[in-house]
């Protein structure tokens, strides 16, 4: 047991009320539930590659009409369409740390049965990689194909922003979550469908492509779109990609590791419950793809020093976001550092402004907490002493935090405590001292911008949206 890491745990996560215990950093070599995997093992491809003689389109919409077809004639099948969708509805996890290894175990147990409709166990689900097409595929909007799905609050020609699935953003999530827990999400006890916060993946561009979606693909039976599964395709992809540039590091605790994932389906209509860690081992859940992301700039942040920060090591600020009117567009609150916190801020970015690659000793994070989605629509941006922020304020600007983005609210997981996210400010605040927009000694403000998720529309008011609490912790 690694007890500085505990105690890191313990102490970023206190101020979220939870309580995560004894994590520490599990590395290749575990050996996985035993999956059924076709040999020889074959990629997972784009699904707008060139690939010459690919007949993954084809296939994928053959299996697509096998499974909607056992809606009519074997509506209770397991396997039939409805009732795999049925599966996320019922038992998906959402914004805590089993949100990866679920999807990727409901992939495979998904695409075994595409191979059992297909008569096929080469067959490998495509992906749509949404970073370099922002736009749905064409396949998908034929009303004469399986593929077509009518409930989609959008037209062929949208692409989604840049803010959501960009190359900037996929490389920030890629470099800088070096902490497997802010990558993944967190929790606290072993109910899968507990609400923690979600890690950065799920946050941006896996959330903010339901909402951009929206209809079915904005509710948990979001699943009864075929583009869902080219979707958490490419999400797991990138899961993978991260994996391969930071050693396939994942939480070892015990929790976490020995977690039942539940519950899914074989192809011959079993019920399938395999252990969170199991799918670590990518080759076993068929995780292989043409083509992983690299980092276009320079390598990869060092990992924090063992992740040795002791509960004393902990500063936090907090603030609650109040007096918040029906009308507000954008709302700003200000916070005092002490010097704690202040000293924090200096000792976290002052390897980022030297230029130095060395482990990373401290961080600064940002938790934003207790937002009730009103508008299924609108996203949230958040600045830090940004002059006059607007819709209009690039995500270029070195005042940029982030842009949250929301799913799931139709099923109840967020109406008590709303939804909740963590982000690593360290890098906006480097940038901040770089331009001279925070000199140390400065007083913070942290803005918020509501966005829509469609071009030209007038976002809808701050308190759609609204925070409830802003939490700096000084690591």
């Amino acid at each position: 047991m690694n007890t500085n890491r505990r105690q890191f745990i313990q102490a970023s996560t206190a101020i979220l009320a939870m309580g995560v215990t004894d994590a520490t950093l599990l590395l290749t070599g575990v050996t996985p539930a035993k999956a059924d995997t076709p040999s020889p093992v074959k990629a997972r491809r784009d699904i707008n590659g060139n690939f010459p003689g690919s007949n993954d389109l084809v296939l994928y919409t053959t299996a697509v009409q096998r499974m909607k077809a056992l809606d009519q004639t074997d509506p209770k099948n397991p396997l039939s369409w409805k009732n795999q969708a049925r599966i996320h509805q019922d038992y998906c996890p959402h914004s805590n740390w089993w949100f990866l290894p679920w999807h990727r175990a409901y992939l495979f147990y998904f695409e075994s049965i595409c191979q059992a409709m297909l008569g096929d166990p080469d067959f490998r689900l495509p992906y749509w990689n949404w970073t370099r097409d922002r736009s749905i595929p064409a396949a998908f909007w034929n009303k004469k194909s399986a593929l077509y799905h009518s409930s989609r609050d959008l037209s062929p020609n949208d692409e989604v922003d840049g803010d959501v699935t960009g190359n900037t953003v996929i490389e920030k999530i890629l470099k800088n979550n070096v902490d497997a827990l802010l990558f993944s999400g967190a929790t606290s006890s072993d109910n899968q469908r507990e609400s923690s916060f979600a890690g950065t993946l799920e946050s941006t561009p896996h959330n903010g492509i339901h909402q951009f979606i929206g209809g079915d693909m904005g509710t948990y039976l979001s699943p009864q779109d075929p583009i869902f599964w080219l979707h958490h395709a490419n999400v797991d992809r990138l899961w993978r990609s991260w994996s391969e540039l930071h050693e396939n590091r994942a939480l070892s605790d015990k929790l976490w590791k020995d977690h039942k994932l539940s519950q899914f389906y074989d192809a011959k209509g079993n019920v399938v419950k395999p252990l969170a860690q199991s799918t670590l081992d990518a080759a076993a859940y068929n995780a292989e793809y043409d083509q992983l992301e690299v980092l276009a700039s320079n390598s990869p942040r060092q990992p924090m020093r063992a992740f040795a920060f002791p509960r004393k090591a902990m500063v936090a600020l907090s603030a609650r976001v109040s007096n918040v009117s029906d009308t507000l567009k954008v709302g700003s609150i200000d916070l005092a550092p002490d010097g704690q916190l202040r000293n924090s801020i200096s000792k976290a970015t002052a390897p980022l402004l030297a230029l130095e690659e060395k482990p990373i000793d401290s961080v600064v994070l940002m938790k934003v907490e207790g937002i009730q989605v009103k508008n299924k629509t609108t996203r949230l941006r958040i600045f830090i002493n940004c002059d006059n922020p607007s819709p209009d304020t690039p995500i270029g600007s070195p005042s940029y935090v982030a842009t949250i983005n929301f799913f799931g609210g139709d099923h109840g997981h967020h109406k008590k405590e709303g939804f909740s996210f963590m982000y690593d400010c360290t890098a906006t605040f480097a940038n901040l001292k770089r331009t001279g927009l925070y000199n140390g000694a400065d007083d913070i403000k942290v803005s918020f911008v509501p966005v829509d998720t469609k071009k030209g529309v007038e976002p809808a008011p701050l308190i759609d949206v609204k925070p409830e609490q802003i939490t700096f912790i000084g690591l």
